[in-house]
């Protein structure tokens, strides 16, 4: 990947990282779920599978970050520390919850695609648009899940 120092453009990437709609927080929220939902085996192991999925974006961006010469903070571009407050812990049922998960997706979506307008960089796109791929695949397993 060749990819320059550019710490102005990883500040950018905090919040797919570790903001309220990053990769940290997916992972998180897919995971509580997957425990909070082993009573559903089937529904429990693909929300484990699509949290396995987020924890590879997370490392992604943040050797990403680390390359363009910044630090992977759990923090926000604002500098504000991952906090668990990020999750939702409460859903009236499982159909809320997709609702929700569907929802989260959409922003990180969006998320990545204004990460892409702020770089020329071939590789970095490349890299951002696999994600993007990744997130809509996760997008369509919480819609057919509905």
């Amino acid at each position: 990947m060749n990819i320059r120092q550019n710490q102005r453009y990883a500040n950018l990437l905090y919040d797919n990282f570790a903001g309220d709609s990053g990769e940290l927080t997916a992972v998180m929220q897919y995971i509580y779920e997957h425990i909070e939902l082993k009573r559903y085996e089937n529904f429990s192991k693909i929300l484990l599978s699509v949290a396995i999925e987020e924890m590879h974006h997370l490392e992604l961006i943040g050797d990403l970050i680390r390359r363009l010469g910044r630090k992977a903070y759990y923090i926000d571009k604002n500098q504000c520390a991952w906090d668990a407050q990020n999750i939702k812990y409460h859903f009236n049922n499982v159909y809320d919850m997709l609702m929700f998960n569907i929802e989260s997706e959409k922003k990180a979506i969006l998320g990545y695609k204004e990460a892409i307008k702020y770089t020329q960089n071939k590789s970095i796109k490349e890299l951002l648009e696999r994600i993007i791929l990744d997130e809509q695949t996760h997008l369509e397993i919480f819609n057919r899940l509905k």
